[in-house]
């Protein structure tokens, strides 16, 4: 592991020092991006992010789990060097992503071990996504478990892609097919340095181009993955291509690992304004079939926010409950969660709840860092005003959208 000198408060008490072997950046590839305690040379340090992402590759239990991996994320290894916690920080408040990556038997002294450090320098954590089956964990240690979501997955060996509840998925992969559009995954491995150049410098630019139709000025952080300056690593990136294959890349998307490569997550996806109808829809068909004929077990479709949220649960935090449903009726309009949902239901998916967890007083500025670090209200004036006229002009078939309550009976095929 890197040793790295961290700070951790504006004005640290002497007698509080941080284990610097406990706290890091995530790796880097040079040495000259992080102060170092000692030279290392480049090839130890490309030794050890290697050894970083197949860690979070084998032990990633959620679909943002090898966020971990991203630039500007800081880590916390446990003493025994079996789990890490990801997580980004702006004053006292501390931002984690991508749940415990550890092995289930390690968990419980993981967060032990993280609660410890945030309590001995007075910071005030908040995890998010977590999974149902170790929120008691959370509970037990003293925080507070709120539903935000529920994560829609499809397991793969049960899903055959026939009938009548996928015929909306194999009418927009049809269609794709008759005008020209073909999928294929790029492997950087596979492909000279000049050629992946080029496929990324494109998959950038459909990227730029799909911020046209969102309300957001720039991509958001924290929550969703970036491409560019975060390598791609062990992820995996299709794409679709025009004029059979030999055009422009019309969309593309891009899949998190999760254990090990037997679940991946569709964390990433976008197109171009002016791609043909179904673009994805066409990329993610083809990347399941693809990952089903490999063995792969699951693939999700990642988290609808804000989804099912409305009842109180047991050791739920009242004001984070409250914020959630405030903000699903206000701003759906803007960030779209009804047509998100209704996307995902097409592949018709199962749902497991996902929680976010905090000390047993949510704090407001909690809420401001969260909108800080992850842009989301860092608005194009232009582009908002935009998306809310087109969204109110097509208000009254959005009305026929599937509902937050029961999906298996989708009101649109």
């Amino acid at each position: 592991m890197i040793k790295v000198a961290t700070r951790m408060a504006k004005r640290p008490s002497p007698r509080r020092t941080i284990d610097r072997g406990r706290v890091s950046p995530t790796p880097r590839r040079a040495t000259g991006e992080a102060r170092v305690a000692r030279p290392l040379s480049p090839a130890a340090v490309r030794q050890a992010h290697e050894k970083f992402l197949a860690f979070v590759f084998e032990h990633g239990q959620v679909y943002n789990s090898y966020l971990a991996t991203e630039p500007g994320r800081e880590l916390f290894w446990s003493a025994d060097g079996q789990g890490v916690i990801s997580y980004v920080r702006r004053g006292r408040h501390v931002l984690c992503g991508g749940g415990l990556i550890a092995a289930p038997e390690h968990r419980e002294e993981l967060l032990r071990e993280f609660l410890h450090f945030t309590r001995k320098f007075s910071l005030r954590p908040v995890f998010f996504d977590i999974q149902e089956d170790v929120v008691a964990l959370f509970r037990d240690l003293g925080l507070k478990a709120t539903k935000i979501g529920e994560d829609a997955l499809i397991d793969l060996p049960d899903c055959t892609f026939a009938g009548k509840p996928y015929e909306w998925v194999r009418r927009q992969s049809n269609y794709c097919k008759r005008h020209g559009l073909v999928t294929t995954e790029v492997r950087p491995d596979d492909l000279s340095s000049d050629e992946w150049s080029r496929v990324l410098t494109e998959v950038l630019e459909v990227a730029e181009a799909s911020l046209g139709d969102k309300p957001q000025s720039q991509e958001m952080k924290f929550v969703v993955g970036r491409i560019g300056e975060h390598e791609l690593g062990l992820r995996r990136l299709f794409i679709a291509r025009s004029d059979e294959g030999q055009g422009r890349i019309e969309g593309f998307v891009v899949l998190n690992p999760m254990e090990g490569g037997s679940r991946w997550a569709t964390e990433i996806y976008r197109h171009r304004p002016d791609a043909v109808r179904g673009t994805v829809a066409f990329v993610i068909h083809h990347l399941m079939q693809q990952l089903k004929a490999e063995g792969v077990q699951q693939v999700g479709l990642c988290m609808i926010p804000t989804r099912n949220c409305e009842q109180p649960t047991p050791g739920d935090a009242w004001l984070i409950r409250r914020v959630i449903g405030v903000s699903k009726k206000m701003l759906n309009g803007v960030f779209d969660t009804a047509g998100l949902e209704h996307f995902k239901t097409r592949f018709r998916p199962r749902y497991e709840d996902l929680y976010v967890c905090t000390p047993p007083r949510p704090s407001v500025g909690s809420f401001w860092t969260f909108f800080q670090v992850t842009g989301i209200m860092h608005l194009d004036l232009r582009n908002l005003l935009r998306v809310a006229r087109r969204r109110i002009r097509k208000r009254a078939c959005r009305k026929n959208l599937t509902s937050t309550g029961d999906s298996s009976k989708p009101t649109l095929g």
